[in-house]
C-alpha cells in the first residue's frame, strides 16, 4: 500500500459553492456597516433573498442593484463582485 499524499484546496476552490464564487468582500462590508441582510435589502429595495444570493454567488446584481450597494459601501463594483 502506497501513501498518497492529502489533496489541498486552492484558494479559489475554497471560496467556491454550488453556485458560484462567495463574495466576500460584499459580505465584510455589509458587517462593517453593521447591516443586517435585511436592513440592507430594504436600502437596495430589493427582498433578503436576493441579498442572500448576491453574497454567495447565485445571483448578479442588476444595473440599479449595482449602482446602489457602490452608493452605500464607497467601495468599487469590482471589488465587490471580482467574479463578475
Amino acid at each position: 500500500m502506497t501513501n498518497k499524499p492529502k489533496k489541498t484546496k486552492s484558494p479559489i476552490t475554497e471560496l467556491r459553492n454550488i453556485k458560484g464564487l462567495k463574495r466576500n468582500r460584499l459580505i465584510l462590508e455589509r458587517k462593517r456597516k453593521g447591516l443586517t441582510q435585511g436592513e440592507l435589502a430594504q436600502l437596495l429595495g430589493v427582498s433578503t433573498s436576493v441579498v442572500s444570493h448576491l453574497e454567495t454567488g447565485r445571483a448578479k446584481p442588476s444595473l440599479k442593484v449595482e449602482m446602489k450597494i457602490q452608493e452605500i459601501f464607497t467601495v468599487p463594483f469590482e471589488i465587490l463582485f471580482p467574479d463578475l
